[in-house]
């Protein structure tokens, strides 16, 4: 097993939970890639897929809840201060608390798949007043939709993998290769959909003027 590989299998879950928990604090490195390596790792049983998942679920509610406690304490300056990392203070604002405003509680379910929205939904939370149990419930709901569905992709990736023992072989010996090539992209994929947020953002302020 390579060294890359074989130090990822060894500190996976703590990998896991590290990578996931800096990006759901706000930085803005990918974690899919990490859940789609995991997943297919679980399918050769190197790694559980159990905790894996309970990884990315504590990383998530200590992320979030930091988030929730802050747009609680703090309200609209939490938000401020997020979009304007954003470039697109107010306008920023207005439009990620109108998705809260327009969906509710439910907006916690898909959060986590929209670019511009998985950092902001949990401070809103916490601003809106909404209970801290209400919001652990759909928040883990849609910590664990998000998760699984990358981590048993993965896993679907990693079963058709090991019907080939040379095509695994190959896998194996260029994971990390193909890891950075995953981040990289996924990197490239989130700049460009940020970009979109942001101008679906500037069409309300455009429109207005």
């Amino acid at each position: 097993m390579p060294i890359a590989l074989a130090f990822f299998v060894h500190y996976a879950y703590l990998i896991v939970f590290l990578w996931v928990l800096v990006e759901q604090v706000g930085i803005p490195i990918p974690s899919i890639p990490i859940l789609l390596t995991a997943g297919t790792l679980s399918a050769t049983h190197t790694i559980s897929h159990l905790y894996v998942v309970i990884a990315v679920l504590f990383a998530c509610l200590i992320a979030d809840t930091i988030w929730f406690a802050l747009g609680r304490r703090f309200g609209n300056s939490v938000l401020k201060l997020l979009c304007r990392l954003s470039f697109e203070a107010s306008t920023c604002v207005s439009k990620t608390e109108g998705y809260f405003t327009r969906r509710g509680p439910v907006t916690l379910l898909f959060a986590k798949f929209v670019p511009g929205l998985s950092t902001v939904a949990a401070p809103i939370a916490g601003q809106t007043g909404m209970p801290y149990a209400k919001f652990l419930m759909w928040d883990l709901a849609g910590s664990l939709l998000w998760g699984e569905t990358f981590i048993l992709a993965g896993r679907f990736f990693g079963d058709v993998a090991k019907k080939s023992a040379p095509f695994l072989h190959w896998l194996g010996h260029f994971a990390f290769f193909i890891f950075a090539l995953m981040v990289l992209g996924f990197l490239a994929h989130r700049i460009w959909k940020q970009r979109k947020f942001l101008q679906q953002v500037r069409e309300p302020a455009s429109g207005a003027n």
